[in-house]
């Protein structure tokens, strides 16, 4: 009898138990379901990316070491039979880059990038006549007067969005205003012609000639103001900046056989070396790609 008492009990209790159960209605089995859905997506917060395509437009010093150079270089290059072909100065530059970044707050973004300028200054083929600051080296027919300048450079940057940043799904929804501020290291290459003692050895004082390229690199800095628009066409968003660029290398030098420097003046004093200043206002527009993971 009493075996049979406690086994009905435990029938009852189990009942009890599993009842419940089955007593859900569909409503509360989707309401139990989206809850635990809406815990597992605020447990994985999503992370904001881009990546942006530019182009930008600089407006250099007129008074710059090179184009000091380049007056002083066509002051004493005389172009024959009425060409016109001299030196021509640096007064404007323009980039290409792509930078690579992310959200790491609701409104700062950190980006690192990559910057090519396009080829500056200047090739000419024609008949000269080099006087002494030239070594003398008198008339040349058919002779390359070439000076060109390229530079490349990579840089780390952060965005402060003072006003609409893009939201937690990755979506910029209206005009978006950041400020940005970029550091740098740029490395250039000058190439001039060569088959004249016009540089100055740093060894010996005396002029030299040299068999390669000035080359030289240094820190750059910016900052800017900026507009973000999306243009509601596969998620881009189209970027247009204003700032200022600073950006002087004073160390442009090359080497004779011997391996000692070699450099540039833009006047007859040896120490009148040349530098290359590409510190200015500078415009940029980009095309921006954002993305969640």
């Amino acid at each position: 009898m009493t075996r049979k008492i406690l086994l009905l009990s435990a029938i009852v209790f189990l009942f009890m138990a599993i009842a419940p159960a089955f007593s859900q209605t569909e409503d509360d089995v989707v309401a139990q379901y989206l809850k635990k859905t809406e815990k597992k997506q605020k447990a994985k917060s999503l992370r904001i990316g881009f990546v942006s395509l530019y182009g930008a437009y600089g407006k250099l010093p007129n008074d710059s070491p090179y184009n000091k150079f380049r007056s002083y270089a066509n002051s004493n290059i005389t172009a024959l039979n009425g060409s016109q072909y001299l030196l021509t100065g640096i007064w404007r530059s323009k980039q290409l880059g792509v930078d690579f970044g992310m959200m790491i707050t609701s409104r700062i973004a950190a980006k690192v990038g990559f910057e090519y300028w396009l080829k500056m200054g200047s090739n000419k083929t024609s008949n000269y006549d080099f006087d002494a600051a030239f070594d003398s080296i008198g008339v040349k027919d058919n002779f390359n007067l070439v000076s060109e300048i390229n530079i490349y450079g990579v840089n780390l940057g952060v965005d402060y969005y003072l006003l609409n940043p893009p939201d937690k799904k990755g979506m910029m929804n209206s005009i978006a205003v950041r400020i940005t501020a970029n550091g740098g290291y740029y490395f250039s290459k000058w190439n001039i012609w060569q088959g004249s003692k016009s540089f100055i050895n740093s060894a010996t004082g005396y002029k030299d000639v040299s068999t390669e390229s000035l080359k030289g690199s240094s820190v750059g800095v910016s900052g800017s103001i900026g507009l973000d628009y999306p243009i509601r066409f596969w998620g881009l968003v189209a970027g247009v900046d204003a700032g200022y660029l600073y950006l002087n290398m004073n160390n442009i030098h090359a080497h004779n056989n011997l391996g000692e420097e070699l450099y540039l003046t833009c006047s007859n004093d040896a120490n009148d070396r040349v530098d290359l200043d590409f510190s200015g206002l500078r415009a940029k527009i980009e095309l921006k790609k954002l993305f969640c993971w």
